[in-house]
């Protein structure tokens, strides 16, 4: 296993197949209820990648289609970010 780049929060239990994907990225698995709440405003949200949106968006527990582009992903999370 190579070097770990950063942490992904996923609600577990995390499906083998989501934890090849984020592993595949380099991010280590933590269950989302260890995220420090500061680490949210740390973040452009804007500069993150589709699959990290999505990974927030199924943490917080929003649908959302598996085909949305980045833009309508991205909208979701911002409004889930100011409620």
């Amino acid at each position: 296993m190579g070097k770990f780049t950063g942490i992904a929060y996923e609600p577990h239990p995390v499906s083998p197949e989501r934890k090849a994907e984020l592993r595949e990225q380099g991010l280590k698995i933590l269950d989302v209820r260890f995220k420090p709440e500061a680490d949210e405003e740390a973040v452009d949200l804007t500069k993150l990648k589709v699959d990290v949106i999505k990974a927030r968006l199924t943490a917080k527990g929003v649908e959302f289609d598996a085909a949305a582009k980045k833009p309508e992903l991205l909208e979701l999370l911002l409004k889930q970010e100011e409620a």
